[in-house]
């Protein structure tokens, strides 16, 4: 090997090693920072746990509140209770109390994501098929205010099906929209 390669060589070997070196201090830094955050999260599960404690069960609940433990703080998510998928509502008058029914239960079982009128409608929007879902179109199209006041849509949608269960043909409703 002539002298300027083994010159470049150690150059890049003393490149590596500070490149190393550097690394080695962020890994530790981000170590120190972390037992840190840790013992911080520890204080505040005890704290946390310490109030719990001391409040008082509202009266029926049935439910105690757990002693403080030295055992780490238990993170509970919010359970889902699963449901069947829904069933596509193509405007048969008879499956209307099923299919609100349906549209109900999933909103009582979801209260986050059904928060506003506009999530319920929309929602229940993405039920319609057929001829019923055509009824949905120009609603969609023209952003009509019906699609954020869910009181109203509901009144609307079950004014169209009680007229169909009197005998009314469903599809010459549709198109007169």
């Amino acid at each position: 090997m002539e002298t300027s390669e083994t010159d470049q060589l150690a150059q890049l070997l003393g490149e590596l090693r500070a490149e190393v070196h550097s690394a080695r201090q962020e890994t530790n830094a981000l170590r120190r920072e972390l037992i840190v955050t840790k013992d911080h999260t520890d204080e505040l599960a005890r704290q946390l746990l310490q109030s719990q404690a001391s409040q008082t069960p509202l009266p029926g609940s049935g439910s105690s509140v757990p002693a403080p433990s030295s055992s780490p703080v238990q993170v509970v998510l919010p359970v889902t209770v699963p449901l069947a998928p829904r069933e596509r509502f193509t405007g048969d008058p008879k499956r209307y109390a099923v299919f609100m029914n349906q549209c109900r239960l999933h909103f009582l079982c979801r209260p986050r994501a059904f928060a506003n009128d506009q999530s319920k409608v929309t929602f229940m929007l993405s039920c319609l098929s057929g001829s019923t879902a055509d009824w949905s179109v120009p609603l969609v199209k023209q952003d009509d205010p019906l699609l954020r006041d869910f009181p109203r849509f509901q009144q609307e949608i079950e004014k169209l099906f009680a007229r169909h269960s009197q005998g009314q043909a469903l599809d010459n409703e549709l198109l007169s929209l």
